[in-house]
């Protein structure tokens, strides 16, 4: 080993002064620029993986929000169905109120109308008795030849109107 020393030249405490400095310069590069550098490294590495993670979550809750969005709208529609038909029922059932107002309106109307009848035709009864009395009174009075007293009359009348009746 004395030979290859001597041989190129190599002086030992050269040797050990830059195997010194070596370290040194490798402890301040570890030490300034490496350990920095990985504990950089080591904090992307988990921001990355963290915006990984939360870009799962946000396209979770997107999802999530989507089948929300839906169901919602699902659930709209079923109630604007329900409404449609609520209206419907109560369209249908105003109708049917308004028809049976109708109704009894028409037969109120109806009632009045053959009550009015009714009274129309008393009251064309009682004048036709009147006029036919009146005409019985004028026939017998002319058939006779003169008139007879009221209460002859009267009784004749009554007589003939019953009668008649039949």
């Amino acid at each position: 080993m004395d030979s290859i020393i001597k041989t190129f030249h190599i002086d030992w405490k050269l040797m050990v002064a830059q195997v010194i400095n070596f370290a040194i310069v490798a402890g301040v590069i570890w030490y300034f620029a490496i350990k920095p550098l990985i504990s950089k490294m080591t904090e992307r590495t988990n921001i990355i993986e963290k915006s990984l993670e939360d870009a799962k979550k946000i396209e979770e809750n997107l999802q999530k929000a989507e089948e929300q969005k839906e169901a919602k709208i699902l659930e709209a529609k079923k109630e604007t169905q329900r409404i449609l038909e609520e209206t419907k029922k109560v369209a249908e059932q105003n109708k049917k109120e308004m028809a049976e107002k109708a109704n009894e309106e028409v037969q109120v109307i109806i009632s009045k109308a053959k009550t009015e009848i009714a009274d129309a035709k008393e009251k064309m009864l009682i004048e036709i008795k009147k006029e036919t009395i009146e005409l019985v009174t004028l026939v017998t009075a002319k058939v006779l030849g003169k008139s007879l007293d009221k209460e002859v009359d009267k009784k004749l009348i009554e007589e003939t109107v019953k009668e008649i009746e039949k």
